[in-house]
């Protein structure tokens, strides 16, 4: 028999996902721990790759750490809405996209730094 393939569903985002070749740190602001690393970033929101989980559709303050060339971290925080959780390959992993819920104007300016920094790097 033939295999029919399905067609991809339409990207439902308003902003393209830019994948994050740096460091950047993802800490839950009211647990006061670690989640994990950024994926890919959006104006709308990120992808963070972690060795736990989120309830969907769970609203968080996170902190977004980020290594500058100088060894020093800036920090900033987000308010964001877990949108969906799936495993990650073999190793215990998950991705977890968030949106972003009223990013400041500081924290919006920060994120499209980001992103055209990921921009110029990618060439």
């Amino acid at each position: 028999m033939f295999g029919w393939r399905k067609k991809a569903p339409p990207e439902l985002r308003a902003n393209p996902r830019w994948k994050i070749d740096r460091f950047l740190g993802v800490y839950d602001k009211d647990k006061s721990t670690f989640l994990g690393r950024v994926q890919d970033l959006s104006a709308g929101g990120m992808c963070v790759v972690s060795t736990s989980t989120v309830p969907v559709d769970n609203h968080v303050k996170l902190a977004l750490e980020i290594l500058q060339d100088d060894g020093e971290a800036e920090t900033f925080i987000l308010r964001c809405r877990s949108m969906w959780v799936k495993p990650y390959g073999n190793a215990g992993l998950y991705l977890i996209g968030f949106e972003f819920s009223g990013p400041s104007p500081a924290a919006t300016a920060r994120i499209q730094q980001i992103i055209r920094e990921q921009a110029k790097r990618n060439g």
